[in-house]
């Protein structure tokens, strides 16, 4: 997934770029370019699991440069 600046000025990141760099170079705010979505069954499944695998999971749809481990640890 990339990011982009909320200013418009075509910059893109990644995740890990855009947590890296806080601020796009133009002032702007990094924003996904797309919403992850879920089905109703991927949320059901959501619902059965314990709250760190749970956020590790949700956070894996909007942070994909960082492993599930990695995820799991914070």
């Amino acid at each position: 997934m990339e990011y982009r600046s909320t200013r418009g000025s075509g910059c893109r990141q990644t995740s890990a770029g855009a947590i890296l760099h806080g601020l796009a170079p133009d002032g702007g705010l990094f924003v996904p370019e797309t919403i992850p979505q879920f089905t109703a069954n991927e949320l059901a499944e959501l619902g059965k699991l314990p709250y760190p695998e749970l956020a590790a999971q949700i956070l894996s749809r909007w942070l994909p440069d960082y492993s599930r481990d990695e995820l799991l640890s914070y």
